[in-house]
């Protein structure tokens, strides 16, 4: 029994005003592919049968209306009578009084349909969820469908996500779960795409019964699904092919133009080189080397490396990297190398000027990146042409079918973050939520950028940086640029549910662009207070305001905001960021691990410790915003009149030498970065644990001294506060008051039955967070997945008002053991 196989939607140069507003805003044509060659392809790749869809003529039809398994179609724009918006509808085997007809007709919807439907021309709605005019209401499209014969469910430059979808779509709005009249084609504008996807139809014989066939259900449509990177491929075709000629009159050397010839220009794709292409080839090779310099302008730089491509093709014919299957992909590749070159030349150039104070020079090297940008462009704009098709789908899917079965799953996620294994709360809370979501069977990608090997368990996609550089004032944290394009493809073709940012830096501003993209919803995690901590390094104002606004710009454009604590609710609020985008974030720490069963009076004896003393310890980053100062300041102005009282410092940082100065020969101790059992030993071995950053928008660890059973002092200013219960677990002193740190000090040290009972309590803070617990709350907050009728926020346990003070409660509870004081 035989098969007939045919593209029942392509398009010739006869296709003249573009759907593309890109393409629109460079009065480019809809196409460039001659009709014969639509023909030639269209026969090589199988098809039994072509037609040529064009834009409201069947001009490209006629041209080969003579060839053998030709018949006359076209895409007919037609208007809905009462809001006039467009919808695009193909017309097969009719003849040129038809088409006479339909021209006159096509201005109203539903009188053109009457008339197909009377002379019996087979119509079907292409691409039914993108609109090239305002898109259709649910209702509007329910009618739409509801009227035609046959229905377009694979379309070769729309998402398998649209296509996937259609039928059901269509099937619920007609009401009649058994229809099933489809048909399938690649839509192709630029010759590459020509048959790979089609309409077969099986014991039809010629084009009557193949037709009719489709009429009666018995179409099949088969091939491939578009995708961003196709749809792109197809922009720069056809924008090269307009202005081929202009870039002729340049004087483009002969090899960089004939490649970009055979990737981008229909009609001279298989083009040989000649003697002439190689010996211009080899010249320009030596004179590269003579003439070696940095400072090519971007046409230098591009012609350079197309020269670059040409030597790695081989420019041979047979090459499989040139062939039609697969140039989409093998373009996307070659641009995305050539862009991160470009970016990789321009961007150090950049920072050095900046550096150098040349702002003049940074401005024209700013500029030269300007090409670069527009070089992409198509990669975005293909991806917003995604968005909206898809956003449609969704929409029209939600209301006919009841429920948006086709829509992205929330249960496939991405975290996205500058920091990921730098000694910070950041990159330990990344790494635990990583971890906990392997074990909970969670689909949640961990997305970063760096040069350094990572490990450590779960789904860790790590980018090569285009650039790495420091902060300045912070020159032991390494910023990372990413590569734009490959980021963007990654995150699209995973088909994320939603992006968390942990960082506002390089990465982060990436993602959010991302997230507006592809339109999956954004959550930012606001870890760092940028603006104070800034402040604190710089010391300028000026900049500190500049932060500001930064971080109101970045918070203020995601879709949600994660905050691990009230105080920088409010703090986010004054900057005027809105408060019902925020949320408490939840953390947790590992009981199990930060436990005082690890108590040992002899952990800190080795690192020059005495016994019988009240041992203070701080454990984290030792850098200016942690305001180190002034608990260095307060034990050494104690350890003047009392040498009972111990400072240990567990971690590293750029302020650890001047650290070392201002306390040498104070009775304080380093016990340098700590992992695994010594660190929880460390933890359960002291008596208490200061942490007077004013800064930090949580203190992962004052939670983990809290859960080894060890009493935290912390400012009023801050996330800490709202870690501890205030007189029970702890105290809070003001922050930057040196007269009042020394208080709580003393306070506590003189106390030890105070000590033990906030020893206890402080070990039920612990146990009260779990990271199992606070990985499935933000995973299944309604707050972020988008139902507001139930609003989430969690209040950590045993929460209280902040105090501005320490204070000593009278009574204490029950009392730990005496090992653990």
């Amino acid at each position: 029994m035989s098969t007939i196989r045919c593209d029942m939607h392509v398009h010739s140069f006869h296709s003249r005003k573009s759907s593309r507003w890109i393409l629109r805003s460079m009065k480019t044509p809809e196409c460039f592919t001659p009709p014969e060659l639509v023909y030639s392809i269209a026969r090589r790749r199988g098809m039994d049968l072509v037609t040529i869809t064009d834009i409201n003529t069947i001009d490209g039809c006629l041209e080969i209306a003579d060839l053998p398994g030709v018949f006359i179609s076209e895409e007919v724009s037609t208007r809905l009578p009462e809001s006039r918006k467009l919808v695009h509808l193909l017309v097969y085997d009719l003849t040129p009084e038809q088409h006479q007809k339909i021209c006159i007709l096509r201005r109203n919807f539903f009188e053109l349909v009457g008339y197909l439907k009377e002379e019996k021309l087979l119509h079907s709605m292409a691409h039914p969820f993108f609109f090239p005019g305002e898109e259709l209401t649910p209702r509007e499209f329910a009618r739409v469908v509801k009227c035609l014969d046959v229905v377009e469910t694979l379309n070769g430059t729309r998402s398998i996500y649209e296509n996937n979808a259609v039928a059901s779509v269509v099937r619920a709005a007609r009401e009649d779960p058994s229809f099933c009249c489809f048909t399938g084609g690649s839509d192709d504008h630029c010759s590459r795409f020509i048959g790979l996807t089609y309409t077969s139809v099986e014991g039809a014989n010629d084009i009557r019964e193949f037709l009719e066939g489709i009429r009666q259900g018995k179409g099949l449509p088969e091939g491939q699904n578009g995708n961003a990177v196709r749809a792109a491929y197809s922009i720069y075709s056809i924008s090269y092919s307009f202005y081929r000629d202009r870039f002729s009159q340049k004087k483009v050397p002969a090899m960089a133009s004939l490649v970009a010839d055979r990737f981008f220009h229909p009609s001279v794709a298989d083009v040989k080189p000649t003697v002439w292409h190689k010996a211009e080839f080899f010249l320009h090779q030596m004179l590269k080397c003579v003439r070696h310099s940095d400072e090519l302008d971007f046409e230098a730089f591009l012609i350079r490396e197309l020269m670059e491509i040409g030597k790695d093709l081989n420019l041979s014919p047979k090459n499989p990297a040139l062939a039609h299957e697969g140039i989409d992909e093998k373009t996307f590749e070659i641009l995305n190398r050539l862009t991160n070159k470009l970016l990789q030349h321009y961007l150090p150039l950049l920072l050095k000027r900046i550096c150098d104070g040349k702002l003049l020079d940074a401005m024209e090297a700013f500029t030269a990146l300007i090409p670069v940008v527009l070089l992409n462009l198509p990669y975005p704009i293909a991806h917003l042409d995604r968005k909206r098709g898809r956003d449609a789908m969704e929409t029209i899917s939600g209301r006919i079918v009841g429920s948006n079965t086709c829509g992205r799953s929330r249960e496939k996620r991405a975290w996205i973050t500058d920091t990921i294994d730098d000694l910070n709360g950041v990159s330990r809370t990344l790494q635990k939520l990583s971890s906990i979501a392997v074990s909970a069977g969670r689909q949640l990608a961990l997305i970063t950028c760096q040069s350094r090997p990572l490990s450590f368990p779960g789904w860790v996609v790590n980018f090569a940086p285009l650039l790495e550089f420091p902060i300045p004032g912070y020159h032991a944290k390494l910023l990372s640029v990413p590569p734009f394009l490959e980021m963007l493809r990654f995150i699209d073709e995973n088909d994320f549910g939603m992006l968390y940012i942990s960082t506002p830096g390089p990465l982060g501003v990436a993602a959010l662009a991302i997230g507006k993209l592809l339109g999956i919803p954004t959550v930012a995690i606001y870890h760092t207070d940028f603006p104070r901590h800034i402040n604190q390094i710089v010391q300028d104002a000026r900049i500190g305001d500049f932060a500001v606004s930064a971080m109101s710009w970045f918070y203020g454009s995601v879709d949600r905001i994660l905050v691990p604590s009230e105080f920088y609710i409010d703090d986010l609020v004054s900057m005027g960021v809105p408060g019902e985008k925020m949320a408490i974030f939840p953390r947790g720490t590992d009981s199990d691990r930060f436990s005082p069963v690890w108590h040992n009076s002899s952990t800190l004896l080795k690192y020059g410790g005495r016994a019988e003393t009240v041992k203070l310890l701080y454990v984290g980053r030792i850098s200016v915003e942690k305001d180190l100062d002034v608990l260095a300041e307060a034990f050494l102005r104690l350890s003047e009149t009392r040498d009972d009282l111990e400072l240990y410092f567990a971690g590293d940082g750029p302020y650890l030498p001047e650290l070392r100065r201002i306390l040498k020969g104070s009775g304080t101790y380093f016990c340098g970065v700590l992992s695994d059992e010594e660190l929880y030993r460390v933890y359960a071995s002291g008596d208490i644990f200061i942490f007077p950053s004013t800064t930090d928008t949580f203190g992962n660890s004052v939670l983990e001294a809290q859960s080894s059973g060890l009493p935290a002092i912390v400012t009023n200013l801050g996330g800490p506060q709202e870690i501890i219960v205030p007189g029970r677990s702890g105290l809070v002193y003001s922050g930057r008051d040196v007269e009042d740190l020394m208080g709580a000090i003393v306070g506590l040290a003189d106390n030890t039955e105070l000590r033990r009972s906030m020893s206890v309590e402080a070990r039920k803070v612990g146990l009260s967070r779990s990271w199992s617990a606070a990985l499935e709350t933000i995973w299944s907050a309604p707050f972020i997945i988008g139902d507001d009728s139930k609003p989430w926020v969690m209040t950590p346990p045993g929460r209280t008002a902040s105090l501005t003070r320490h204070e000593i409660p009278l009574q204490t509870a029950d009392l730990c053991p005496d090992s653990v004081i």
